[in-house]
């Protein structure tokens, strides 16, 4: 890939431009007729968004904190690898487990610069940059199957599971990837009713714990769960009208934040601030009417 940006703002312009040679190579192994190996190899690249390289100052970006762009940041690249066992369950279901593992280079992230936000005390300006190499790896499970061997054949589950873990190296030692939740799990089902041309189903989603840190400040971050439901019902081949119920359970996001006037405070563990913040949303309701044509 060959890339270039140039941008102009009132706080200046800038200009960048990379080139990335991005190989990859796949393999799929058939077993048994049920039975499927998969493999892969690939060096892939991620740009940073406008904001990140734009040269402009944008006051409360970043929650409180202001964001100063940085034209010389350059893009991730990452080199990894996935390893993969798939088996087909009767006639249209399917299960597998895949793990995987990327070693990120220039990684991108937000940084304090130390400076003083334009809130005042309390808030920073912070500055996306290239903060080094990283390791990601982690394990998913999938399924999705209807339940024909269980003479349910209109009954349809499925579910994902991953967990995720990281390695990267800042200014006050080993750490996972910033914001980066330790899990995350789906599984809900479907239940088709063919005589009334109609379907129902829910969804349940949970994530995990994350935990960010920059100079001055560290925050842990929890979710609540979600639950989604719907109720479907067809009028002959081209008209539908679908009720979706989301966020059902209030999803809670909560946050410990710990707060340092300098470095050498954020080591000596000499608290400046410790907040907690919580936020929490209703449920979300919609009637969607569609048409094909």
């Amino acid at each position: 890939t060959i890339e270039d940006f140039t941008g102009t703002v009132r706080d200046g312009s800038a200009r960048s431009s990379y080139e990335h040679l991005l190989p990859s190579a796949s393999l799929k192994l058939d077993l048994t007729a049920r039975d499927r190996i998969t493999a892969s190899i690939a060096r892939t690249s991620r740009r940073p968004e406008f904001n990140f390289i734009s040269p402009a100052l944008l006051e409360e970006e970043v929650a409180d904190n202001d964001l100063l762009g940085n034209p010389g940041l350059r893009p991730e690249t990452a080199w990894g690898g996935d390893l993969g066992y798939e088996r087909r369950l009767g006639a249209r279901g399917i299960a597998g487990v895949n793990v995987f593992y990327r070693k990120v280079s220039d990684l991108i992230e937000l940084v304090s610069t130390g400076v003083e936000g334009s809130e005042g005390e309390g808030t920073f300006v912070y500055q996306p940059r290239n903060i080094g190499s990283g390791e990601v790896w982690g394990i998913e499970f999938d399924i999705s199957t209807d339940l024909g061997f269980l003479g349910l054949a209109d009954t349809g589950i499925f579910g994902n599971f991953s967990w995720l873990d990281s390695s990267v190296t800042d200014m006050l030692g080993e750490r996972r990837f910033n914001g980066q939740s330790e899990y995350v799990y789906n599984f809900g089902a479907i239940q088709n009713l063919p005589a009334l041309a109609a379907s129902f189903g829910a969804t349940y989603r949970k994530q995990g714990a994350a935990f960010g840190r920059v100079i001055g400040e560290e925050v842990t971050t929890t979710y609540g769960a979600d639950l989604e439901v719907f109720v479907e019902k067809r009028f002959g081949d081209s008209f539908t009208i679908r009720a979706v119920g989301s966020n059902l359970l209030n999803g809670k996001k909560r946050e410990v934040f710990n707060k340092f006037d300098n470095i050498d405070d954020q080591i000596a563990r000499d608290f400046d601030e410790y907040e907690l913040e919580a936020e929490e949303a209703g449920p979300v309701f919609q009637l969607v009417a569609r048409y094909a044509f």
